[in-house]
């Protein structure tokens, strides 16, 4: 069962065994929660979230996100909040900085955007806006220039590895 939800997440390989994956699973979670983001490369963040992400409902979405967002204080989520708006030009604008309504609308920018990226996208880590053109900063350098993409991205993906790996929690 583990092996079927998390194949192609955390670096897994096709030969690894549900211990592997789990382990390299544990490894992600793990450094997320110590806030050791640089020992995170910006491929393995991009690669794990849009594989979780994409494992996930709309509503396990939302509340991975939350769950993330929580662990960020509250300047850390107003900055994030100001940089989804700045770059989706005030189309995804939180009600307030709240973890809740953070996750609405990165939850909105996931599943509308699709065709530019999603969040990952409206960051600019691939895919162009509505408009089929490249995003504002395009390529690696949109989550390089804002580490707090960075973070929130790598934080869904910690918090959906921790659900796929252990349903109780």
């Amino acid at each position: 069962m583990v092996d079927q939800l998390l194949g192609g997440l955390f670096g897994a390989q096709d030969d690894d065994d549900d211990d592997k994956r789990r382990g390299r699973a544990r490894d992600f979670v793990d450094r997320h929660e110590r806030g050791a983001h640089d020992q995170m490369g910006d491929d393995e963040v991009i690669h794990n979230y849009r594989a979780a992400s994409s494992r996930l409902s709309p509503d396990e979405y939302q509340r991975a996100a939350a769950d993330a967002l929580r662990q960020m204080d509250p300047e850390q989520r107003k900055e994030l909040r100001r940089e989804m708006r700045r770059r989706s030009r005030d189309r995804f604008d939180a009600a307030d900085d709240s973890p809740e309504e953070l996750a609405r609308t990165m939850r909105r920018a996931d599943e509308e955007d699709q065709g530019g990226g999603g969040l990952a996208g409206l960051f600019g880590l691939g895919g162009g806006d509505s408009s089929g053109t490249k995003s504002q900063s395009g390529g690696i350098g949109g989550i390089l220039d804002n580490p707090l993409a960075k973070v929130a991205m790598a934080g869904v993906a910690a918090m959906a590895a921790k659900k796929l790996t252990d349903p109780n929690r």
